[in-house]
């Protein structure tokens, strides 16, 4: 294939077999060039044992022979910087009318909503791009703030669960906190607003006219996902959000203030709800239904 593509006669096909060759190895490369020069020293060595050697001739021949030395550094180059694009970043979408879960390496964990897109780098160090919506629930790590980009405004964090709405072509970002910090920063990292749970702000797309203002997050949360996961929480506190979210007044027996990290689906019965969270908890609780959220 090598002589092939020295003689000009490969196929497309045939030459991204050899980019793919050489990208696997410095030692393939060197291959390349060997035979490279193989084949030029010999197309030079030919013309100068000719009996009629003419000026123009071996001048052809060099220029051809230069030629191709350019031509296969750049062949032996040019994928280089394609290659490590490709392997540093990892892009997930979720197709139109649906939604998708993504595992971070950290441990925090990204559901994106429909026709939306999230790009991390392959070596994962908790920054991310959102283009679309997406809810984050973020493992915590002090050393490491977690920053979610959105065109010029970025979503600082430390360990929180939060939602980003941000699909392109609309000219507002939002964002909602439903437990933990996070601080809305311009591209120049300069900080425009610290979010308290329970908050929702939005700002255009470079950050200015901001406005905030109360929201029920974790009901806005299961209409957009239909799933929430909400870590270390009260148990009287998780009570509340089954109330809103069912219209049901539910009652833990006994309530010692440890919290718990608990998970639950819109879909699922608050009878099941509820006996998932008894297993979790080792507790009982009264359900009162027919209370408006």
């Amino acid at each position: 294939m090598i002589l092939k593509y020295q003689r000009c006669e490969t196929t497309p096909e045939e030459e991204r077999l050899l980019l793919d060759y050489l990208d696997e190895s410095e030692a393939h490369r060197r291959r390349l060039d060997r035979e490279n020069f193989l084949f030029c020293a010999g197309i030079l060595n030919q013309k100068r044992k000719a009996r009629r050697f003419r000026l123009a001739g071996w001048l052809s021949a060099a220029a051809a022979a230069v030629l191709l030395c350019g031509t296969l550094l750049w062949l032996s180059t040019r994928r280089t910087p394609a290659l490590e694009d490709a392997v540093a970043e990892v892009v997930v979408e979720a197709s139109e009318g649906s939604r998708t879960r993504v595992g971070l390496p950290d441990g925090s964990v990204v559901w994106l909503n429909s026709g939306s897109k999230l790009t991390y780098p392959e070596s994962f160090n908790r920054s991310v791009t959102l283009e679309g919506e997406g809810y984050f629930d973020v493992a915590h790590c002090p050393e490491a703030p977690f920053i979610v980009s959105v065109a010029d405004v970025r979503v600082c964090v430390l360990g929180t669960v939060f939602n980003v709405h941000a699909y392109p072509g609309e000219e507002r970002v939002e964002t909602a906190l439903a437990t933990g910090s996070v601080s809305l920063e311009d591209a120049a990292g300069n900080k425009l607003f610290l979010l308290h749970p329970g908050q929702q702000v939005s700002c255009r797309t470079d950050g200015s006219d901001l406005e905030a203002h109360p929201a029920d997050v974790w009901t806005m949360l299961l209409d957009t996902y239909g799933v929430v996961t909400i870590p270390d929480i009260s148990l009287t506190d998780l009570c509340g959000i089954l109330r809103q979210v069912y219209g049901v007044s539910v009652k833990a027996q006994s309530d010692d203030g440890t919290p718990v990290t608990f998970s639950f689906t819109k879909d699922a019965p608050i009878e099941d709800v509820i006996a998932r969270l008894e297993a979790l908890s080792g507790k009982k609780y009264n359900i009162e239904k027919g209370i408006r959220p």
